[in-house]
């Protein structure tokens, strides 16, 4: 008679940590998604879709040390499974950004297309820019190298190249070279 006690018990105490996690996790995911496949209902599908494997593979016993990590990885594959499976059907993203707009106000989803577009032009890799979404989602550069699939070090590469191309660009904009360097006093470097 205890087993099914014990039972609903686990399962309980599973679907609330499934619910605080989606509380916590959901929204960026999402928006991580979105930016991922332009289209905010396949993102939706897509958090769905990875959020129901975790709650599959702990209903298992798996535990997770990174769970978020986890459920971003699962997010992204989910999302680029999507597109191979679609590619002969959609037309590539490279291609769509150089369409003319066919209304002045392109909606909600042209945001993330601008971004990606001035991303580009900023001469950011595809990787480093899921690198700078994925650090803007707030996830820590072992959980980035988990979803990607990289190690740490070469996220913090990445995200430093990242980085410095924008430096660059925004000194292009103010119209002269910006200096990034540490100001030298006597013979050391001082950080201002």
């Amino acid at each position: 008679m205890e087993q099914p006690a014990e039972n609903s018990a686990a399962a309980a105490a599973l679907e609330q940590e499934i619910a605080r996690l989606y509380r916590s996790e959901a929204p960026g995911m999402l928006r991580y998604a979105a930016s991922l496949c332009g289209d905010a209902e396949a993102a939706h599908d897509a958090v769905q879709e990875a959020f129901f494997r975790f709650f599959i593979a702990r209903s298992a016993g798996q535990q997770f040390q990174a769970p978020k990590a986890w459920l971003y990885r699962v997010l992204r594959n989910y999302i680029v499974d999507q597109k191979r499976s679609f590619l002969r059907k959609e037309v590539g993203l490279e291609s769509a950004l150089h369409l003319p707009s066919p209304t002045p106000n392109p909606g909600p989803g042209a945001a993330s297309g601008r971004l990606l577009q001035r991303a580009k032009q900023l001469g950011l890799s595809a990787r480093e820019v899921e690198c700078f979404r994925l650090r803007g989602e707030g996830l820590r550069y072992e959980e980035i190298a988990a979803v990607l699939g990289l190690q740490s070090g070469t996220v913090g590469a990445l995200l430093a190249r990242a980085h410095g191309k924008i430096r660059q660009a925004l000194g292009e904009v103010s119209g002269k070279p910006r200096d990034f360097t540490l100001p030298v006093v006597g013979e050391k470097r001082y950080a201002s």
